[in-house]
């Protein structure tokens, strides 16, 4: 049997399991699994056993309860290494609980079109929380400029649902300054590369932040948001396929979060 095929009956007795018994069952099956390393593949395959963003039966607090689980396992699996003197080991692990907690700042965060999920506020600080940690780990363990950047994207757009305005540009901000580390562009001019076919997180970012500013009464925020629309825009019709799904996915995200936070028309794209 492949990996790949492994995965797959991994994920198909995970599914069962949820839809037996919920979050709970998953869990006990999980943490009940003797391998510590299989303990981790099997909290890193659950995400993809759950039921779909747009699916009405998917439970945040679900998703909040088995991401946790998950987490506290790498954390606790990189204790056991350091006090083995296994540092690689203990970075993989920490490395782990990173990926799933950036995951579950990203499933809580209100921002993908067609996921019409209840969100309560509860919800936005367990995703908040989960950013700063990626935010701190991510440090530590010396990511690059981009990932990093996609955990302050997580804060910020976690405090933007909060009302909390000026720590979400601040979010963004830092969000677009480690884009523009990444593809060596000086912060301080990034209009220049707001552009067809520039980079992703540089436009993403770009754009967000043109909804923090406007939101915050800058004139120059609506201006920079829907630059960043066009920008997207022009690049769905690329024949680089990647770049061009790449582009259709930012701009209907933006779309929707430009939407959801800044009133009726401002998602139609930019004025010609």
């Amino acid at each position: 049997m492949t990996p790949k095929d492994e995965d797959e009956r991994a994920l198909d007795q995970l599914s069962t399991l949820f839809e037996e018994g919920g979050a709970g069952r998953v869990v006990s099956f999980i943490q009940g699994t003797a391998d510590p390393e299989q303990r981790r593949k099997l909290h890193g395959l659950v995400r993809r056993a759950l039921p779909e963003r747009s699916d009405a039966k998917r439970s945040l607090d679900d998703v909040i309860r088995i991401a946790r689980v998950g987490i506290a396992e790498g954390l606790r699996q990189a204790e056991l290494a350091r006090a083995r003197s296994d540092t690689d080991e203990a970075r993989e692990c920490i490395d782990f609980a990173n990926r799933l907690s950036y995951n579950l700042a990203a499933d809580l965060a209100e921002c993908w079109p067609g996921d019409d999920s209840l969100r309560e506020r509860r919800h936005f600080e367990a995703g908040l929380r989960a950013a700063y940690d990626c935010i701190v780990w991510r440090q530590e363990l010396g990511k690059p400029p981009d990932r990093r950047g996609m955990a302050y994207w997580a804060a910020g757009m976690h405090q933007l649902s909060l009302g909390n305005l000026v720590e979400a540009l601040s979010g963004f901000e830092a969000a677009l300054g480690l884009a523009l580390q990444a593809v060596a562009a000086p912060a301080t001019k990034p209009d220049g590369y707001i552009r067809p076919g520039g980079d992703f997180g540089v436009i993403l970012y770009y754009g967000y932040r043109g909804i923090g500013r406007h939101l915050l009464g800058e004139a120059s925020g609506m201006r920079q948001f829907e630059h960043a629309l066009a920008a997207f825009e022009e690049t769905v019709g690329s024949q680089d396929e990647e770049a061009a799904e790449d582009a259709k996915f930012g701009l209907d995200q933006l779309r929707w979060v430009g939407l959801r936070f800044m009133g009726a028309g401002v998602g139609a794209g930019p004025q010609r």
